[in-house]
């Protein structure tokens, strides 16, 4: 019996969850605390990232995959046009009107959203394209190779039966 709770011990350490089955206790209430604070002290920050990075964030809720790496994609790809407007709206020290004055601009908008758009396509299909691909390259050498079998049999006068 000592033996088996002591191997559930060092199961759960090395899982990184505590004995009971709780893993990573006070990792969501970090999160909400700085979610929290960047909402009370830095609104029209958080406004404009929130808005442009909604891709992101959508991508986030429906990855499901080890390692999210959809949603990694789209964050990036958002994150690329969202620091410019971010620095603009930091630097001219705007506050939430000014926030919704940037997001009001489709120039500002649309390549981040296209962007999160194109990393989530990257995802989607590069592995179909890339499977096309590697299939056409297997049937032209396969075609290559039986051409090959055919002028070896006919140089060779190998009968086929």
């Amino acid at each position: 019996m000592a033996r088996a709770a002591k191997a559930r011990k060092a199961y759960a350490a090395k899982a990184g969850t505590a004995p009971g089955g709780v893993r990573g206790g006070s990792y969501g209430w970090l999160q909400g605390l700085v979610c929290g604070a960047v909402m009370a002290f830095a609104t029209p920050v958080a406004v404009l990232v929130g808005v442009l990075l909604m891709p992101a964030l959508a991508a986030i809720l429906f990855d499901k995959q080890p390692g999210r790496p959809v949603a990694r994609a789209v964050a990036l790809g958002g994150v690329a046009f969202t620091l410019a407007p971010l620095w603009h709206l930091i630097e001219g020290g705007g506050g939430v009107a000014a926030a919704l004055d940037v997001l009001a601009d489709p120039a500002v908008t649309a390549p981040a959203w296209l962007a999160g758009a194109s990393g989530w396509a990257l995802c989607e299909l590069l592995p179909v394209l890339l499977r096309g691909l590697a299939s056409m390259n297997a049937q032209a050498r396969l075609a290559a190779l039986e051409a090959e079998e055919k002028a070896l049999r006919a140089a060779w006068d190998l009968d086929e039966g």
